[in-house]
């Protein structure tokens, strides 16, 4: 026998039949269908929307959707309170200190508070001291 002849035999049974391709191909197909994910699984993993809006429409949606989230944030910050305002109801505090310095700023203050506080105790006059000066009666200590 002729070489090439051989050489195209082996090839011929090597390569599969067209029918058998085809039918590999479908079960590949199918194979592949059933584990593609379901809508609700692709909703909730927002690759597709949650609408009930023709797919025509779904573009229009959301761009209303999103015209009407600019209009209700810019009508927040419209209506938001002016700086002055929250200084005003002690939301903020009125400071001229940057806004890096102002915990250290209101821990200062604390400390000068708390030194007065404890200067005007130590200053305090005792119960005996009240007595003498009639300002308290033996009945109130």
């Amino acid at each position: 026998m002729d070489s090439s002849l051989v050489d195209q035999q082996q090839q011929q049974q090597q390569q599969p039949k067209p029918d058998h391709l085809a039918q590999d191909r479908i079960d590949l197909m199918e194979k592949k269908i059933e584990r593609r994910p379901t809508r609700e699984e692709l909703e909730d993993h927002n690759v597709l929307k949650k609408t009930n809006v023709a797919p025509a429409l779904q573009a229009k949606e959301q761009e209303l959707e999103r015209s009407r989230l600019e209009d209700r944030l810019e009508h927040m910050l419209e209506r938001r309170p002016t700086r002055e305002e929250l200084e005003d109801h002690n939301v903020l505090k009125k400071t001229n200190v940057a806004p890096a310095l102002q915990a250290k700023e209101l821990e200062l203050e604390r400390s000068l508070l708390e030194d007065k506080l404890e200067h005007m105790l130590e200053r305090r006059p005792t119960a005996d001291k009240l007595l003498e000066q009639h300002i308290l009666t033996p009945d109130d200590c």
